[in-house]
């Protein structure tokens, strides 16, 4: 007699994505809940858990959870996120590698998580998370990190114990190149396809040679560079606040995001110091475009077909950028658009590839629902799942119109082949770091990025 198959899912899911700014994280309760998404800085310092909790108890209820966040491992106890900047002057760490302070990261926003869907002190949860490609082998040893952290930590609200039910690992630029991928289908195995991901932190460039995803290269040229070079010119602004006022300002360099961070206060001398400050910026963004620019022509491969753009330092320098390779096929954050109301604090392709990540994760575990409805003749005791056609919808919605006159340069005529479902989702399995879940790896896909099948 049929019966069921059980197959365990678990209580949520979650995508994060550690920015050298900010923390972007999208998230969702597996059993009809729609999606959410949250944003934390990217601070994180050494507190007492006595001090934090004197900042944290009182305002539980009257501030949301990511504002009050801390985390504690042990005796190891650290504020994380808008509480860390603000009353305990932690500052943006740059230097160390990212996945040692992402674990605190994670930590906090599964503490987040928890309270905005109600998970209890004790739950399950799926998560993806993008690296560096010059961290990208580092994912395993994150990932044990994180699950025994995980399944004994306190926080505000007291002990929690948190599951790792699936993790995987992407390079950054990961997500866009899922939905691009998608979209070109059997076209993939056919082009090279360069990944440039230009983030505050770092540039990335990963490439696809028809199909086959390589190990990326990554340098230290994120806007940060831009950011310092414009302080070596000009007072030692803060560089949280200077690199937001520079991204907000965009190319017509708009004078009031500069006088919010501005030291003087007299007219007549702030109005100086502002002249004096976008002169810098101007000077800077120019140095450091020279600099980004060497070295993408440098690791482009001589016959790369198209170069997909990614990361909001990318879209600061659109017009540089497309004009410097006009030569090539482009093509912006895969077309990507995140939903309003998922992007409350507009951050627009910032959110882009986690957005992307997000959709692929989430399909994962739609088709493991479907699955666990089928009847069977034997109870399964194994977790699998394919991938799921609501990949191919969700990437159709996730693709905004553009009101920008398209060139042949930027998206050429591609020959769709109609295949399968699961060829067109070849670039995860390529992207992907060490897994452990749900998603069964077809025979014919090509190598990992991390050498593994």
């Amino acid at each position: 007699m049929a019966r069921p198959k059980k197959v365990a899912l678990p209580d949520a899911i979650a995508v994060m994505d550690f920015g050298g700014l900010s923390t972007r994280v999208f998230y969702q309760k597996l059993h009809k809940s729609q999606p959410n998404s949250l944003i934390m800085e990217s601070q994180v310092g050494p507190v007492s858990q006595d001090t934090a909790n004197a900042y944290t108890l009182p305002n539980l209820n009257s501030t949301a959870p990511e504002n009050i966040a801390w985390v504690a491992i042990n005796n190891d106890c650290r504020a994380v996120g808008y509480l860390a900047a603000s009353q305990f002057n932690a500052h943006i760490g740059l230097n160390g590698l990212k996945y040692s302070s992402a674990l605190y990261k994670a930590l906090a926003a599964l503490w987040a998580i928890s309270r905005k869907l109600n998970l209890g002190h004790q739950f399950s949860i799926a998560i993806a998370v993008f690296l560096p490609p010059g961290e990208f082998n580092d994912s395993k040893q994150f990932f044990e990190l994180l699950s025994r952290a995980a399944a004994s930590f306190e926080t505000p609200t007291g002990r929690f114990s948190v599951k790792l039910d699936k993790t995987q690992a992407l390079q950054e630029g990961g997500g866009i190149s899922i939905v691009h991928n998608s979209k070109l289908r059997a076209a993939f195995k056919t082009r090279i396809t360069a990944f440039a991901m230009v983030g505050f932190r770092n540039a990335s460039l990963v490439v696809a040679a028809r199909g086959a995803v390589g190990k990326g290269k990554t340098s230290d040229l994120g806007m940060v560079r831009m950011v310092e070079l414009v302080q070596e010119r000009t007072s030692n602004y803060d560089i949280g606040r200077l690199a937001e006022a520079i991204a907000i300002s965009g190319e017509r360099y708009n004078r009031p995001y500069f006088y919010r961070i501005a030291r003087n206060r007299e007219e007549g001398a702030r109005e100086r110091e502002v002249d004096e400050l976008i002169a810098a910026i101007k000077q800077s963004r120019s140095d450091y475009l020279r600099m980004l620019t060497h070295w993408l022509d440098e690791v482009l491969p001589p016959d790369t077909d198209e170069i997909v753009f990614c990361g909001g330092t990318a879209e600061y320098l659109k017009s540089e950028l497309r004009s410097h390779y006009s030569r090539y096929a482009q093509s912006w954050h895969a077309g990507i658009t995140v939903p309003p109301e998922l992007d409350p604090n507009g951050l627009g392709h910032r959110l882009a590839d986690a957005y992307g990540l997000f959709t692929y994760f989430k399909s994962q575990f739609q088709g493991l629902r479907h699955k666990a409805t089928e009847p069977t003749e034997v109870d399964s005791t194994e977790e699998s799942a394919e991938p799921s056609n609501e990949l191919i919808e969700s990437s159709a919605e996730l693709v905004a119109e553009s009101n920008t006159k398209i060139t042949d340069k930027e998206i050429p005529p591609v020959a769709v082949v109609s295949t399968d479902v699961t060829n067109e989702l070849d670039a995860a399995s390529l992207l992907s770091g060490p897994y452990r879940g749900v998603v069964k790896k077809k025979e014919d896909n090509q190598s990992c990025l991390n050498g593994s099948k």
